[in-house]
């Protein structure tokens, strides 16, 4: 059934978590790169031609699909899409809204009424709308309104699980605590690095960042920590590279304010690391608190330096949830997982 359906989105070279979605959708599922269509190629003023063009073909000649899935965000994302979603109204297309974004919320709340309006016109009209975790489900629910949308709940696939999890118990000391994000109040660093300084550790730790955005804020900060020696701030990896560096880590820490699902969390579970999160939007549906590492409320420094802590002391710990952590995601975000949730999902809307 997916060979006939046409994925609308950024392009697949576009550094993101929609992008990086999307490769894993046509990688894991055997799709061929003519059923993606690029609608942003990273740059606003560069993707007007493409989006103009885009909306053009959809009214005059769109591709002979059975279903659209149009892979939607917040903000400029939104409004691009729903235009795309017009365009084949126009032409009787029936289109799936795919909602990602952890600022997607945000938005539907603090809009004019007029753009509220619109968002909800967006998901009425949608033959189907897929969420990455129920709780984006129950304030769809709340904000369109109940019974008006059909909705499924189908979480991002992990292409990157190990065949087994990582072995905890042959690493050397120090301690080496992982973080992967932008650089910015929102995905909590500057709380992680607050915590780090905080907390009493016994045993040789160190933590490594990579991200980018507030790149000098975070070096100044980290300059005046009193473990500033055991900090190492690196800019932005291509992923593959990031990827074949996480087996060497212990444990990853990603405090963050908003998250829809959090694909660093799931990846460094696959490799076997234990993580410690903040249990903000979709984070508790993928991260079970206390069995694949540690859930803190976001902003808590306190509770956050405890968690840390408990997990850099305790190799026999780190070990288990680790293992834990694996089996979680191997059980639930595996691609032939994801596969059979979107056949049978697309089956269930089929005429």
């Amino acid at each position: 059934m997916l060979e006939k359906v046409c994925h609308i989105g950024p392009a697949l070279n576009v550094q993101g978590g929609i992008s990086s979605v999307l490769v894993s959708y046509k990688n894991l599922f055997n799709l061929p790169v003519e059923n993606f269509v690029s609608s942003y190629n990273g740059s606003f003023i560069k993707s007007l031609p493409l989006f103009i063009c885009l909306c053009l073909k959809l009214l005059l000649n769109p591709p002979a699909a059975t279903f659209f899935q149009i892979h939607t965000s917040f903000n400029g994302s939104f409004f691009r899409k729903y235009l795309i979603s017009l365009c084949l109204r126009m032409r009787g297309k029936k289109y799936v809204a795919h909602i990602h974004g952890s600022r997607f919320k945000k938005m539907c709340l603090t809009s004019p009424k007029v753009v509220q309006h619109f968002i909800r016109s967006y998901f009425k009209h949608s033959t189907m709308v897929i969420c990455i975790t129920p709780d984006m489900q129950e304030f769809l629910e709340e904000f369109v309104g109940n019974g008006l949308c059909h909705y499924v709940v189908i979480p991002n696939p992990c292409p990157t699980i190990a065949e087994k999890p990582v072995d905890l118990k042959t690493h050397e000391l120090p301690v080496k605590i992982v973080f992967s994000g932008r650089y910015g109040h929102r995905k909590g660093v500057y709380d992680l690095l607050e915590a780090f300084s905080r907390a009493n550790f016994k045993t040789p730790v160190e933590l490594y960042l990579y991200g980018d955005g507030e790149v000098e804020q975070v070096k100044s900060v980290v300059a005046s920590s009193p473990r500033a020696k055991s900090i190492h701030v690196s800019d932005w990896l291509k992923h593959d590279d990031y990827l074949n560096l996480l087996s060497q880590f212990d444990l990853l820490a990603l405090p963050s304010y908003a998250e829809t699902f959090g694909m660093s969390l799931v990846e460094a579970m696959g490799v076997g690391l234990p993580v410690v999160s903040a249990r903000s939007g979709g984070v508790p549906y993928v991260v079970r608190d206390g069995v694949d590492g540690f859930l803190i409320d976001a902003g808590d420094v306190d509770a956050l330096a405890r968690k840390l802590e408990s997990l850099v002391e305790d190799n026999s710990l780190r070990v288990q949830m680790g293992q834990d952590a694996w089996k979680d995601v191997v059980a639930n975000f595996r691609g032939d997982v994801v596969l059979d949730k979107l056949e049978a999902a697309y089956r269930g809307i089929c005429p």
